[in-house]
């Protein structure tokens, strides 16, 4: 099992959207697929036409000492979504020590699900360290738009293994441009060959709630993830190394999300 995270340098960068789009591109090359939001805001689940307030979720069963998993929906076969679930901002505060206490909690949740998935996919919020550092990812991806703020920002960034994915690209921009190439120049190693184009397709999948993979299969972001998806296909088989192709069977503790 594969477990990747994706992070926005900064907000608004697209980081849902992206996560929900590889998701569900890497179920239709037939993986195994689990989803967690470990954002307070819910909004993972918008792609996949759950409640933007669950009052069920990981987070919610942590604080109430119930099963974490069980509250997760199960899209197709094979593609899962385990929400954050609604807590309050003082709870929020509560769950952010407690995980802090318990760095390996989630490591432990991973280890749990055994050979349930085949990628177990995290969407990560930026503020919160202990939400963002619990999981134990084999790719960790920063999202960031080809614009003078995430530039700045970039400065910043730790030099760490973490991975440069640009999304919103616009090749009629001389400035995105610019920047493309100078981060192709400064960051060879970690940045991600493959730059996510922007395109209305994106915002019209979130509109009617759908992966844009299933809403518009034909578009330009749609192939850019697909190809992105099959990049990380490539990575993580070279990280298996000796072992025979990928699990196959899927977790029991599911429901059927509302699609």
């Amino acid at each position: 099992m594969i477990a990747a995270s994706l992070r926005g340098i900064r907000g608004g960068v697209g980081t849902s959207a992206t996560l929900a789009a590889l998701a569900y591109a890497l179920h239709a090359m037939e993986q195994k697929v689990l989803v967690v939001d470990m954002c307070p805001e819910n909004t993972l689940g918008l792609h996949f036409n759950l409640d933007l307030t669950p009052p069920e979720g990981w987070a919610r069963a942590t604080l109430d000492q119930q099963p974490w998993n069980a509250s997760a929906w199960q899209v197709s076969e094979g593609l899962c979504v385990l929400p954050y679930g609604h807590v309050t901002a003082t709870e929020q505060v509560e769950l952010e020590a407690w995980l802090l206490q318990h760095p390996q909690a989630w490591r432990q949740r991973q280890a749990a699900l055994g050979n349930a998935f085949d990628w177990v996919l995290f969407d990560l919020p930026q503020r919160l360290p202990g939400h963002a550092s619990n999981p134990q990812c084999d790719f960790a991806f920063s999202v960031l738009n080809p614009d003078a703020a995430c530039h700045v920002l970039l400065h910043t960034h730790p030099k760490d293994s973490t991975w440069l994915l640009v999304n919103h690209f616009d090749p009629g921009s001389q400035l995105q441009r610019d920047l493309t190439l100078i981060w192709q120049n400064h960051h060879p190693a970690s940045l991600v060959p493959i730059n996510l184009h922007s395109d209305e397709a994106m915002g019209e999948a979130l509109a009617c709630r759908e992966p844009v993979g299933r809403y518009a299969p034909g578009s330009l972001i749609a192939q850019d993830i697909i190809s992105f998806a099959s990049w990380c296909l490539v990575r993580g088989r070279r990280l298996e190394g000796s072992v025979n192709g990928f699990p196959t069977h899927a977790c029991a503790v599911m429901r059927t999300a509302r699609v």
